[in-house]
């Protein structure tokens, strides 16, 4: 018995679905650390979102530096939010350190990330060991205690608000090419 019992956990713990394409995004308005809004399905541009665990993340780091060194310089006229859970002053932070271009929202609730089925929940003993081992506080860094991060994830989203690219890791290592954003956005 305890055999299924692992198996159905496995399941649950390691799968992720995600919005697919040709569904509608959430009509919800996005409001960035600078406060701008943007509200997905009524976008004046083509929306990339982009979700990364944090700026404590190296993984996440890399990404967000790659996509303003060689996605920005190369698309127009295409909106690009990067969203986590940290909080606004510890997203702000990383903004001004790395000198990004594209626009960051803080969703310290993670509730964009539950309306685009990418929430996270990192079990108890991972976050002692994140906090005791490594320094990385994720309680401190969104200000909440549902220890929610995103599965990295890149959606592409139509001015009229359909998911017209989606792309979701379930290992926090892995992460969508710039190459395959540029092609999703029919740039070269």
């Amino acid at each position: 018995m305890l055999k299924y019992i692992f198996i159905l956990f496995s399941i649950n713990v390691f799968s992720v679905s995600g919005l697919e394409v040709g569904a509608k995004a959430p009509e919800i308005k996005l409001e960035t650390i600078t406060g701008k809004n943007i509200t997905l399905g009524k976008a004046q541009k083509v929306t990339v979102l982009v979700f990364y665990r944090g700026a404590w993340c190296p993984y996440c780091v890399k990404q967000l530096n790659e996509i303003e060194k060689d996605l920005m310089p190369k698309i127009k006229d295409v909106e690009v939010v990067a969203i986590s859970v940290d909080r606004k002053k510890i997203a702000s932070k990383m903004k001004a350190k790395f000198k990004y271009s594209f626009n960051i929202v803080s969703n310290s609730t993670a509730n964009i990330l539950k309306d685009f089925k990418i929430a996270n929940k990192l079990d108890e003993l991972l976050v002692k060991k994140y906090k005791n081992s490594y320094k990385i506080d994720i309680e401190g860094d969104s200000g909440e205690t549902h220890h929610l991060v995103a599965h990295p994830a890149v959606f592409i989203i139509s001015k009229d608000g359909t998911v017209s690219y989606a792309d979701i890791h379930v290992d926090y290592k892995q992460r969508t090419k710039i190459k395959d954003i540029l092609k999703a956005l029919g740039s070269k």
